[in-house]
């Protein structure tokens, strides 16, 4: 009998062990859940910093996505803008990481001696925008639809990349002097996202990183 209850407490102790020992790896896995989305989002805001400071170079344009929420005023990072789009062609507000207030951000611009903001579309938005302006030029594109354009550029790269996305060949040349500007991004950033930017193959940046 003694025996008995040595070992139904023996089992008793080990269960609590086991479920205690479970909880705190439950703790622990919410804690890194929590910490590892922190951490993506901070690696998704290098990775755009880099890609934006790459269309910097090859065009000398700079483009910043801007947002102060309204009703807290918390300013939302880049990264935060684009992931709090919808992806609904007709809905051009984001939304707020801190509070959930939806409102409609801006794109700053600063190239050529002058710098202005206008609307920022969001991917889906701005490839529901695209087809028919094929035949336009770059420079037409950035008077006639800046706002189409210049979002274009920040959610792909370039317009060529953009108008593949939706099977359409786009004809103009964008960017001509590209060699010696990507070589600091080389291994930075994948080649598949230095070629958008640049508008050539990504066997072309290969080639070079090798």
């Amino acid at each position: 009998m003694e025996q008995h209850n040595n070992q139904t407490k023996g089992n008793t102790m080990s269960m609590s062990c086991s479920l205690s020992c479970s909880l705190r790896q439950t703790q622990t896995l919410a804690q890194s859940l929590r910490l590892s989305q922190g951490q993506r989002l901070a690696l998704q805001q290098k990775q755009l910093g880099l890609r934006l400071g790459l269309v910097e170079a090859l065009r000398e344009e700079r483009y910043e996505p801007k947002g102060q929420c309204p009703s807290c005023s918390r300013e939302l990072t880049a990264v935060e803008i684009i992931n709090g789009f919808n992806k609904d062609p007709n809905d051009f507000t984001t939304r707020c990481s801190a509070c959930g207030k939806r409102f409609e951000p801006t794109l700053l611009y600063c190239g050529r001696g002058v710098s202005f903001q206008m609307p920022f579309y969001c991917d889906s938005q701005t490839l529901a925008r695209l087809p028919g302006l094929e035949t336009m030029s770059p420079d037409q594109l950035a008077v006639k639809r800046p706002s189409v354009y210049r979002s274009c550029i920040v959610h792909h790269g370039s317009l060529k990349k953009a108008f593949g996305e939706i099977n359409i060949d786009y004809p103009f040349e964008e960017i001509t002097d590209w060699r010696d500007k990507i070589k600091a991004f080389l291994g930075k950033l994948p080649d598949t996202v230095i070629a958008g930017c640049a508008s050539v193959s990504t066997a072309t940046i290969a080639g070079m990183g090798a």
